[in-house]
């Protein structure tokens, strides 16, 4: 079986993440739940690092979106493109609220 296949498979780009991680020692960005996708990781990060910086999410989409590829997409692509962006912040807020949940749950155990 070849790895030619699938150049940009999600498993690949984590076994990456993996080794740059431990071939430089570093892991400054806060570990995602490992059942999300690629896309749903980056808004992940993001979130924890407005989260972070004390900020609040106001108007998700156009935080969240990157500018560059709204302007190149098609009117139909970029409407997928913000439905896409939209179903994916709500799958990953829920996350988030559950996680912070059961962290304030044991805390007050």
């Amino acid at each position: 079986m070849s790895n030619i296949k699938h150049p940009k498979c999600a498993l690949r780009d984590l076994a990456y993440q993996a080794k740059a991680r431990l071939m430089t020692g570093e892991y400054s960005t806060p570990p995602a739940p490992g059942n999300i996708t690629p896309e749903q990781r980056d808004i992940y990060l993001k979130l924890c690092d407005l989260k972070k910086r004390g900020e609040e999410v106001v108007n998700p989409i156009a935080q969240l979106a990157d500018e560059n590829k709204m302007r190149s997409l098609s009117h139909e692509e970029r409407q997928r493109y913000i439905i896409q962006l939209a179903s994916d912040y709500v799958c990953v807020k829920n996350i988030i609220d559950s996680s912070s949940a059961a962290k304030n749950t044991r805390a007050r155990a």
